[in-house]
């Protein structure tokens, strides 16, 4: 990051690690267990500024990077994308907010998303089938 930017919460963030981002923090993809893991990709950082700034309203990352333990205790599967960093749950307030990011996820090259009541799951996980979306009960 170079100097100081905007977080998803339109906080100021200092710059710091090697994940660039114009509005998020690298700690907001870190492991809500608390064991300190952040493998989060670059490039879905980079991706999600886009559908950030496309949808030009703030996006809360409810999930990002998962340890094993953690990732089990939250229902994940085992090979969840969030166990390589590839992966990150946005917290949705309301259908429109949810028809907005996923358009503009779509548009920013997101081909796995995951729709559910508060939150839409998005991943760049080549390894998995691409052009897919899913619905959490």
């Amino acid at each position: 990051m170079n100097g100081q930017t905007t977080t998803g919460r339109g906080q100021a963030a200092p710059a710091s690690g090697d994940v660039s981002s114009k509005y998020f923090k690298r700690e907001e993809f870190s492991c809500r267990c608390g064991c300190g893991l952040n493998n989060i990709s670059p490039e879905l950082v980079a991706t999600l500024d886009k559908i950030r700034e496309a949808a030009g309203i703030a996006l809360r990352i409810t999930s990002g990077s998962r340890c094993e333990t953690h990732n089990k205790a939250v229902g994940g599967k085992t090979d969840s994308a969030h166990l390589k960093g590839l992966a990150a749950d946005i917290g949705i307030g309301s259908g429109n907010e949810r028809f907005l990011v996923s358009k503009c996820a779509t548009a920013a090259g997101i081909k796995r998303m995951g729709i559910g009541t508060s939150l839409i799951h998005m991943d760049i996980d080549k390894d998995k089938p691409q052009e897919v979306c899913w619905l959490y009960a």
